[in-house]
């Protein structure tokens, strides 16, 4: 098995894992009921997609 040969410093680590940061997630407002919902899916609370509806949501306006 694989071993290193040197000791890893933490700036070395941290160049290495800069790119696992985690992102924030984009929200955006419902056109029809002006909840905030992640862009370009359907509302979870009024069903609609854009300007139109979608599936029936459950608990409607």
């Amino acid at each position: 098995m694989a071993n290193p040969k040197r000791k890893l410093s933490r700036a070395s680590k941290g160049h290495r894992r800069a790119h696992l940061v985690l992102d924030r997630i984009q929200l955006v407002r419902c056109t029809h009921c002006s909840s905030m919902i992640r862009p370009h899916t359907i509302c979870g609370n009024c069903g609609y997609y854009r300007t139109k509806q979608v599936v029936v949501a459950s608990n409607p306006n």
